[in-house]
């Protein structure tokens, strides 16, 4: 056999070794998760039995009102294709999740980066099970998807944060540093303007503008639930300071939520912080997009230089990862399934080629990440009794909650604060932007 046979079949020989070690790998974290599942975590599979009731009971227009329209369909198409009965329904949505959360893996080892297709199979898998219950996978592919194809297929990226806003409504804040005046920029707005577009004139033509705008309200309404972060302080007096004066009660927004002395005004301090995180989105899109026009030293045509675009593309992976992070700290809720969402952004920044500096920093985030979701996993459904009890009665689920929380502010800050300072370069007259690049 000649030298470059010889090679050829070498590299496809460890190839395929690493693609079965690989393999091997997810099966097996899989496999963990499914025995955790059965063992201790059967209940969780109530969100998708309630996504049945619910669309058996009034089909897309009267039901789930709390969703977007565009995914009402979609959970009642399986309904239909499923048989319309319950555990068949519960069976087909499960198995929709765990072919989709394979479907990444294999896709990202394939085609984008071993690096976060490893990432990626961790990440969901401390969070565990949960991933495969939930709909918050299909945003978080959703977003994953953008990030991957962001200078690949820009118009498919702005297609993707579309499709990912017509399951959650907040992957619509993540367009605006994706936005720009140069070619790039330019084609994932136009992906964002028709696959939005499309989806949200089909949901008001075919449902109706009060359909269509009810997640709005529905989320607008709400109160404290338990595990968010605004609610730490009332969760702390409840377990350990003034436990007669609060109670945790399951809502008629299917969430446990606290009540007692002071929870209006965390309610008043979680609208404020909303406002904040739009005006971070404003903020991280005017420096990334526009390359901070109007600021000293910092000029448009810099931030459209294709000499940029490696830094440029660190500086929309930072964004998004911040904008996600200020979403959960600001929201009143803080459902476990949410930290889905950061999964697919952190293995991207994980796999780009930095500096050195700015490569360590992302292996801390990304660290610091694998922490927040194993703890939330910890959280629920593994440790929410001690929760929701009245009187609480195991404070450690408290303890738990609040280090939960504590890391989490932590991850928000860190990614914020190198997210600013990523697209702060973008447009300022500085050689060395594109050079450290």
């Amino acid at each position: 056999m000649s030298r470059p046979a010889t090679r050829r079949a070498a590299s496809l020989g460890r190839l395929l070794t690493n693609g079965f070690v690989a393999f091997s790998l997810w099966v097996l974290s899989r496999a963990l998760m499914a025995l955790l599942w059965s063992n201790r975590e059967t209940f969780i599979d109530h969100d998708v039995r309630y996504y049945f009731w619910q669309l058996d009971a009034d089909g897309v227009s009267g039901a789930l009102v709390e969703y977007p329209t565009p995914i009402a369909v979609f959970l009642d198409l399986i309904r239909i294709t499923a048989g319309r009965t319950e555990n068949a329904y519960v069976i087909a949505f499960v198995l929709i999740m765990v072919i989709l959360d394979g479907a990444v893996t294999v896709w990202l080892w394939r085609s984008y980066s071993k690096t976060a297709s490893a990432y990626w199979g961790a990440y969901t898998w401390c969070i565990g099970s949960l991933i495969w219950f939930r709909i918050d996978l299909l945003p978080a592919v959703a977003v994953l998807a953008s990030l991957v194809w962001v200078t690949r297929r820009p118009i498919a990226s702005g297609a993707a944060v579309a499709v990912g806003a017509a399951t959650k409504l907040w992957p619509a804040m993540l367009i605006a540093p994706m936005l720009g005046t140069y070619r790039w920029g330019k084609r994932r707005g136009l992906g964002f303007l028709i696959a939005g577009g499309l989806l949200g004139l089909g949901s008001v033509l075919f449902f109706g503008w009060t359909r269509s705008i009810s997640p709005v309200t529905w989320q607008s309404d709400r109160g404290l639930q338990i595990e968010s972060i605004v609610a730490t302080v009332p969760m702390i007096r409840h377990a350990f300071i003034s436990p007669d004066l609060f109670h945790t009660e399951l809502s008629q927004y299917n969430a446990w939520e606290i009540f007692g002395p002071g929870v209006d005004f965390w309610l008043s301090v979680a609208d404020w912080m909303l406002v904040g995180s739009v005006l971070l989105a404003v903020a991280l899109g005017w420096l990334i997009a526009l390359g901070g026009m109007g600021l000293p030293h910092h000029r448009l045509p810099n931030a459209n230089d294709p000499d940029t675009m490696a830094a440029r593309t660190h500086a929309i992976v930072l964004a998004q990862i911040a904008l996600i992070c200020a979403t959960i700290v600001a929201n009143k809720t803080f459902s476990p399934q949410y930290m889905i969402w950061l999964g697919g952004p952190l293995a991207i920044l994980l796999s780009l080629s930095l500096p050195r500096r700015d490569r360590i920093q992302a292996r801390w985030l990304a660290i610091l990440g694998l922490i927040c979701a194993a703890m939330t996993h910890l959280v629920f459904p593994l440790n929410y009794s001690g929760l929701i009890s009245q009187p609480t009665a195991e404070h450690a689920d408290t303890v738990r909650l609040v280090v939960r929380n504590l890391l989490v502010i932590a991850l928000c800050v860190a990614s914020v604060t190198m997210a600013l300072k990523s697209a702060w370069r973008i447009g300022r007259d500085d050689p060395q932007v594109a050079s450290s690049h």
